[in-house]
Order: C-alpha cells, then structure tokens, then sequence
C-alpha cells in the first residue's frame, strides 16, 4: 500500500476491508468498480458543487490519480482547478480514474504473466 494515501472510502487501507483498496491482482473490472464507489471531496449536492467546489486534498480518487493513473502534471493541475471551481463533478473523475485503472491493472496483469513465463522458461534452461 501507498504509505501516503488514504483507503478508498477514506480512512486507513486494510486486507480485511476489500473496498478500501485496490490490489494489483484484483480483476481490472473490479478495480474500476472499486474506483467508482470510493469517497470523494466533492459537496452533497450537484448544485453545491458547483457553486463551492470540491476539496481535492479530501478526494481517494484525485489521490489515485495523483500518486498512481495520470503522469501529466499538468493534466493533474487541470483537474484540480476544475475541481475546486466547480466545472468538474465527481462523477467525471470517476469515470476517468476508473478507465485508467482498469487499464493499469490489465496492463499489469499482462506484463505479470510474461514475466512468469520468462520465469519458467529459466528455471527449465538452468535447472537441467
């Protein structure tokens, strides 16, 4: 776990809390769907939203973007402008931090996979 960051549903990540984390062998559907379930800092209402704001710095989803899915630094400050203005509902975050995720986790997996393989065919050609 990311020692920084907060538990999907705020507060600390935990084994035996499935939703509070995201693993990287969790099934990249599940992990999107994980994403859209977890706590934001966004306000009780649309309405309040868009007059207030969200608060990013209370937001798992802008911390996995943050720390995890989005490299662009300026894409991050974008976000986050449009976060604390009002032009950005939770609900495009999420979408977004799910898509990326499960893309993530499926690239992972993938690359997991090849590396076993390579695994294996090592232990074949030395174990001999």
């Amino acid at each position: 776990y990311h020692r920084f960051m907060s538990g999907l549903q705020g507060g600390k990540m935990s084994s035996s809390i499935p939703d509070s984390h995201i693993a990287l062998t969790d099934d990249p559907k599940e992990g999107a769907k994980k994403v859209k379930k977890a706590k934001t800092g966004g306000c009780m209402t649309l309405e309040e939203q868009k007059k207030l704001g969200g608060n990013p710095d209370e937001c798992s989803v802008f911390e996995l973007m943050l720390f995890h899915l989005i490299e662009d630094d300026e894409e991050l400050l974008e976000i986050r402008q449009e976060c604390v203005c009002g032009t950005r509902m939770c609900g495009s975050c999420k979408q977004l931090a799910a898509e990326k995720m499960q893309e993530f986790l499926k690239d992972h997996q993938e690359k997991r996979e090849l590396a076993r393989e390579q695994l294996d065919e090592y232990r074949i050609i030395y174990n001999k």
